[in-house]
């Protein structure tokens, strides 16, 4: 019976037959053969997160069955611990999403979500200077807020650190969790820097079977000068602060990908030279030309803009190679231009262009990231009212090209959110992650 049940081909299909009777359950619910299962299936998507919550995938899709049952459970984190000490954090009389201060997703990896108490936005800081009694005063303000011409009145502080952010990982299927310790002052203090970006992010597992209980936070800190690397591993539950001694940067670093235990991030409004990459590994950060071959074809396109939207994803070729998709908007409609860099080849060479759905026009259509050999991106209809925008998410599966639609949800303001692919095992077939 178990290498009968192996050979389902979806998660939902093994909890129907769980249902049948009870010797099928006994054997589906036991570890061995959970354990074979996750090896040779890969995870199913359940659907979408960001700062409003947790968005299922909807019917048709392969996964609406799973996610009627587990949005409740996915949606809810109250059963982390709140931050009372941290509502001082949020600007005065900035409510954008009406519910006040929270904990929010940042990172999704291996079935845990990191949470952020504080930001509402993908976290990119800026400094603002405003002059008083001669002396000119900088603050440190989100790059999703905007600007204030006239001196700021939602915060009294003048400087940020790293230990003024409140993290916290939790499996929301097991309803676990654990609250990080803020990175202590000694070692935030130690740049002697203005803080520029803060972006924490879950480290993929690398163990061979699988099965790592244990999790890595990384939390790149790009300063004035540098670039400062604080780690926290679960095994120790301590900081600890690296200043690699290579540290490549781009302008702004909310867009990444994780592909074979390394991160890549790119720039989010425009076309980079390089590609910057963290080994989480090893802690030491290389670069990519990305400016080679045919992107520079690509780049050179015309009618492209990248305002609001974000261009280019990086996933894991079907040879192991690096690939990258890249959104081109010409003469009012998208499309995807699937690029690959051979492992011998510092060229980029163009594989296929595929032409997104041509109901969405103009500025309507973002790349959301990679993950789980997926490219997922969103849309939303002509005519973008102000605010309560309906947004299709769709998921295209890189091997193939197939394009599904997932679930729409609606948004406060069209690519304002953070949006993270949520895949995980239901609960009948996996273990607790933390």
């Amino acid at each position: 019976m178990e290498e009968i049940f192996l050979r389902l081909p979806t998660p939902d299909a093994v909890a129907r037959a769980s249902a049948a009777c009870t010797s099928f359950r006994r054997v589906i619910k036991g570890r061995a053969f959970r354990r074979r299962f996750r090896a040779l299936h890969r995870p199913p998507l359940l659907g979408f997160m960001d700062a409003a919550g947790f968005h299922p995938a909807q019917a048709p899709h392969p996964s609406a069955p799973l996610t009627g049952a587990l949005a409740p459970c996915a949606a809810d984190f109250s059963f982390v611990p709140a931050v009372v000490s941290s509502a001082s954090y949020i600007p005065r009389g900035v409510q954008a999403d009406g519910e006040g201060p929270r904990w929010r997703p940042r990172d999704v990896r291996d079935g845990r979500v990191l949470l952020d108490w504080v930001s509402l936005h993908p976290r990119a800081m800026r400094i603002c200077c405003y002059m008083e009694d001669g002396y000119e005063v900088s603050i440190l303000m989100d790059f999703g807020e905007l600007a204030p011409r006239d001196r700021p009145t939602w915060t009294e502080r003048e400087r940020c650190n790293a230990a003024e952010f409140h993290l916290a990982v939790c499996d929301p299927l097991s309803s676990r969790s654990v609250l990080l310790p803020t990175i202590p002052e000694e070692l935030a203090v130690q740049p002697q820097d203005y803080l520029r970006e803060f972006e924490p992010v879950l480290a993929p597992n690398t163990s061979e079977d699988g099965e790592e209980e244990h999790f890595k936070v990384i939390c790149i800190a790009k300063y004035h000068t540098k670039l400062v690397l604080f780690v926290f591993p679960s095994t120790t539950m301590q900081w600890s602060m690296v200043e690699p001694p290579i540290s490549p940067s781009l302008e702004h670093m909310s867009c990444f990908d994780c592909v074979r235990g390394c991160f890549y991030w790119t720039e989010p409004y425009r076309w980079s030279d390089h590609l910057m990459v963290l080994d989480t590994r090893t802690m030491r950060f290389s670069t990519v030309d990305l400016l080679t071959g045919y992107h520079m074809e690509l780049r050179g396109l015309p009618d492209q803009s990248f305002d609001r939207r974000r261009p280019n994803a990086v996933v894991l070729g079907r040879e192991g190679t690096l690939e990258m998709f890249s959104l081109v908007r010409q003469h009012g409609s998208f499309a995807l231009y699937h690029t690959s860099l051979q492992n011998n080849s510092q060229e980029w060479k163009l594989e296929k262009v595929i032409q997104l759905p041509r109901q969405y026009h103009d500025y309507s259509i973002s790349t959301v990231g990679a993950a789980e050999g997926f490219l997922f991106f969103r849309g939303t209809l002509e005519d973008i009212p102000v605010e309560n925008v309906n947004v299709d998410c769709y998921s295209m599966e890189v091997n193939t090209y197939g394009i599904t639609k997932v679930c729409t949800k609606t948004e406060k303001y069209f690519n304002r959110t953070c949006t993270l692919p949520y895949f995980s095992f239901p609960p009948l077939l996996s273990e607790p992650t933390i």
